[in-house]
């Protein structure tokens, strides 16, 4: 279920009814928790592609701290494999910090491969 409420529809629908013979008990296991973030964000974000595989969310953080305050940094990693998937994401607590960060270090070497930076857009529904 997306929500708390969906989750209590349910229950209040299934909870001791019959399947198969049998009476089901539906409730929560634990009551859910908000989603929260992976990493510390602000709406400041940038995205860093063309990583190297071997660039780490801590030489990340590193390498755009000389440039401003990081509110939080992260590079993803395939669930499946564990290998990087050769991006991440660089937040700042101000605007004027994520566009130096920009201008300074698109196109700059970082571990062999020159990291493409841009303004990170909302995640796509």
């Amino acid at each position: 279920m997306s929500t708390v409420e969906d989750c209590e529809e349910v229950i209040k629908n299934l909870d001791g009814s019959q399947y198969g013979g049998r009476t089901l008990r539906v409730n929560f296991s634990d009551k859910p928790k908000a989603k929260e973030p992976l990493y510390p964000e602000s709406q400041h974000k940038l995205f860093v592609g063309n990583l190297s595989w071997s660039v780490t969310t801590e030489s990340l953080t590193q390498v755009f701290q000389e440039h401003g305050n990081v509110v939080g940094a992260r590079v993803l990693y395939d669930g499946d494999t564990g290998r990087s998937r050769g991006y991440g994401f660089v937040c700042y607590s101000t605007k004027e910090e994520m566009d130096n960060a920009m201008e300074t270090l698109n196109g700059v070497e970082l571990e062999g491969r020159e990291m493409r930076i841009s303004l990170a857009l909302g995640k796509k529904s």
